[in-house]
């Protein structure tokens, strides 16, 4: 036997003393050790230790952890589909405000005609209607983060 087969039937040797080896790769390392000395006084060295931890107490699972660990599943798991909703809410909320902004910016265009001037800046034009319906729609999203926020840490308190 080679000397990488001989550390790798070394490597199994704790394993093949916990008994986590399957059936071909513990007969390969009781052949092994039948032919070499090192391994076979390793292996009892490591079937003491195994035997030795069989014996400690156990620790028990305390009773309430099952529950604990499934109420703290089951909040986050509604914690994650909360947040997945507020989501898909703020994208429609950007989508619909959007739509607005481009139907107000069409009506308005139709009713005063292409050019409402105010301090030398026509409104109605594409990019002045762009950036203000921007800030007015960030500061919108901005106020209503806010209440969703104070919203969910009230619920949450109560």
């Amino acid at each position: 036997m080679n000397p990488a087969e001989h550390e790798s039937m070394r490597a199994q040797l704790p394993l093949a003393a916990a008994g986590a080896l399957q059936e071909h790769e513990w007969i390969a390392v009781l052949e092994h050790t039948a032919g070499c000395e090192s391994c076979r006084r390793e292996l009892e060295v490591w079937g003491s230790y195994a035997t030795g931890l069989r014996h400690l107490p156990q620790p028990t699972i305390p009773a309430h952890l099952l529950g604990r660990t499934q109420r703290r599943v089951l909040h986050e798991r509604e914690s994650s589909l909360e947040r997945r909703q507020y989501g898909l809410m703020v994208m429609a909320l950007v989508l619909l405000s959007w739509a607005t902004s481009f139907a107000a910016w069409f009506v308005t265009r139709s009713l005063v005609g292409v050019s409402l001037e105010v301090f030398g800046v026509n409104l109605v034009g594409a990019l002045p209607w762009v950036l203000f319906s921007s800030i007015l729609t960030w500061v919108t999203a901005g106020s209503a983060a806010v209440v969703l926020s104070n919203y969910r840490h009230t619920r949450r308190s109560v």
